[in-house]
């Protein structure tokens, strides 16, 4: 008997990787994370633009992850619930819209509401994106795969980094903004041609209800390792945003624009070192340990740097490797913790749950260290990512003492990048 056409379909994508579909999948990440990105680039126009404060603009960078805060946890089941493609579809709809009214002539208050309302169109995007991409993949090529998608964020930084100067350039930031939204919208319509029909169906299960949303949140937070890949990963995005964003303006003025394309690519690059180190070295948190301790290092190295007026741009890249190996760990604990496909979804709900919580904070936090002269213009700054450090080297430490009390010994197959 032939199976149904929804089975032949389902066949065909998982025989072999669909390239095509999958690069425009990554570009939609890509295009999400942009919405952080669009406005850290051009953090001084931006800022003139409104005729604002640091923290003000700082808060504006990280807005879009509030609502991420609040969903992360139940997003996943939202998407499961609608559609994986729909979701998609919808909220790259809503992006664009949002960033192309961000081009018009809008108040602060305007503004900032819509940088908050981005957040559910990032969320949904980077949620439902990866699902879309395995079901694209081959099974032997899915971990290539999604390493390749890890490397979303710092795309986005390193692409922003190099256009978005040059277009406000030409017509100031509601330029940026308005092209951000062309790009959204384009690739909206490539999704739609390209995306069958049947990909990513909505999967009808038990309605998500206020008691349904509390439970979710209680299970992923009082099981230790769905919890302790979070609780390492969100010092780490604290102050990744915040790095590509003020260390390039103490560098010298030839130098601004090229921190801020290479700093997010040298953070790709320890992003995907960190799966080939945890191979040789297949216990994630001593990686993260040692990406923390050598970014809390390489930021005194900066600040010294600047105080004695010497180039920083070596430093800065190797500095952002470092981070990049700390994000890779961080996920890589997932795996490492559990083999459990289900405690493991909690677990990516966690850490995209804090991840978005310190992309909130993290921005006007440090552009609040930025107005304190104590230390220094810059040392107020550097003291405050050595503290962060600190953090998450305390919580390296405590995800080793509990892997050691439960008999949790990853073996380098175990180990993935994100």
């Amino acid at each position: 008997m032939r199976p149904p056409p929804r089975a032949c379909e389902d066949r065909r994508v998982t025989e072999r990787t669909r390239w095509i579909p999958v690069i425009v999948l990554l570009a939609c990440g890509v295009a999400a994370a942009m919405m952080f990105a669009k406005v850290a680039a051009i953090f001084v126009p931006v800022r003139e633009h409104f005729a604002s404060s640091d923290v003000v603009i700082g808060l504006a960078i990280s807005l879009p992850g509030l609502l991420a805060c609040v969903l992360g946890v139940t997003a996943g089941v939202l998407v499961g619930e609608l559609g994986a493609r729909r979701v998609l579809l919808a909220c790259m709809a809503a992006g664009a819209v949002l960033s192309l009214l961000q081009g018009l002539d809008l108040p602060l208050w305007l503004f900032l509401v819509g940088r908050t309302l981005e957040g559910v169109a990032h969320l949904g995007v980077v949620i439902a994106a990866p699902v879309l991409i395995i079901s694209l993949s081959a099974p032997r090529q899915r971990g290539l795969v999604m390493a390749i998608w890890g490397s979303f964020f710092g795309l986005a930084f390193a692409l922003t980094g190099w256009l978005a100067p040059i277009i406000e350039a030409e017509g100031g930031p509601r330029l940026v903004f308005a092209a951000h939204g062309l790009l959204m919208a384009a690739l909206l319509v490539l999704t739609l041609v390209l995306l069958p029909r049947s990909l990513g169906a909505p999967v009808r299960g038990e309605r998500l209800t206020w008691q349904r949303f509390g439970t979710e949140h209680l299970e992923s937070y009082r099981n230790m390792r769905s919890l302790l890949p979070g609780t390492v990963f969100v010092w780490h995005t604290l102050m990744y945003t915040s790095l590509v964003t003020f260390i390039p303006l103490f560098g010298s003025p030839e130098a601004l624009g090229m921190l801020l394309i290479w700093m997010p690519l040298l953070s790709i690059l320890g992003t995907l070192s960190a799966g080939f180190v945890i191979r040789v070295l297949p216990r994630p948190a001593l990686v993260a340990s040692a990406g923390y301790a050598m970014v809390a290092v390489l930021t005194i190295a900066v600040w010294l740097a600047i105080s004695g007026d010497v180039d920083i741009v070596a430093i800065a890249l190797v500095l952002m490797f470092f981070s990049g190996l700390i994000q890779g760990a961080a996920f890589s604990l997932i795996p490492a913790l559990s083999t459990d496909p289900a405690i493991n979804a909690r677990a990516n709900g966690t850490i995209t749950q804090l991840g978005n919580l310190g992309n909130l904070l993290g921005s006007p936090l440090f552009a609040a260290a930025l107005a304190g002269t104590m230390f220094g213009t810059f040392g107020t700054v550097a003291l405050l990512v050595v503290v962060l450090c600190v953090g998450g080297l305390v919580m390296c430490a405590v995800t080793l003492r509990w892997m050691r009390r439960h008999g949790v010994r990853p073996t380098p197959q175990t180990a993935h990048t994100p």
